[in-house]
């Protein structure tokens, strides 16, 4: 895989990765859309698109890390779909904190007189920090592999 990676031009494997990471973009958009329309509306049901992410997080990676090769090309569209199909398990470990928040916290905080900063600094930074830096660094690490995946199989 090196030497396939060594032949192609630097600017392939930035543009892969900007498609990818694009796509992951776009897909954690949804997903964490999906999440909040879900949580206000029907809290019970979160754990229904937690688990379909559960059952997409193999396959997907599986298949992301492939396509490359089963589609033909790389670039364009083809980066950006691979960045969708990292997103269920990008988000994954989010959504388990996400639903592990009692549903009434941010209401109380903002009841007790904390402003949007207040509870941004106070309450949801210390709660997610940790998982966002985690995913953050997955999802990096998942770009990458993508786009050498991408400019290896061209």
């Amino acid at each position: 895989m090196l030497l396939p990676l060594s032949s192609r031009p630097v600017g392939a494997l930035v543009v892969d990765g900007c498609g990818t990471a694009l796509g992951l973009g776009v897909a954690c958009m949804l997903v964490l859309g999906a999440q909040a329309m879900l949580h206000r509306g029907w809290p019970a049901r979160c754990v229904v698109l937690r688990g379909l992410m559960l059952a997409l997080m193999l396959p997907g990676l599986a298949l992301a890390l492939l396509w490359p090769g089963l589609v033909g090309h790389g670039g364009g569209m083809g980066s950006v779909a691979q960045g969708a199909l990292v997103a269920p398990a990008a988000l994954w470990p989010l959504l388990r904190v996400l639903d592990a928040v009692p549903p009434g916290l941010s209401r109380t905080a903002r009841g007790l007189g904390a402003g949007a900063q207040a509870r941004l600094r106070l309450l949801w930074l210390p709660l997610l920090a940790g998982p966002v830096a985690g995913v953050g660094m997955f999802c990096a690490v998942m770009t990458v592999l993508c786009a050498m995946a991408a400019v290896a199989l061209q």
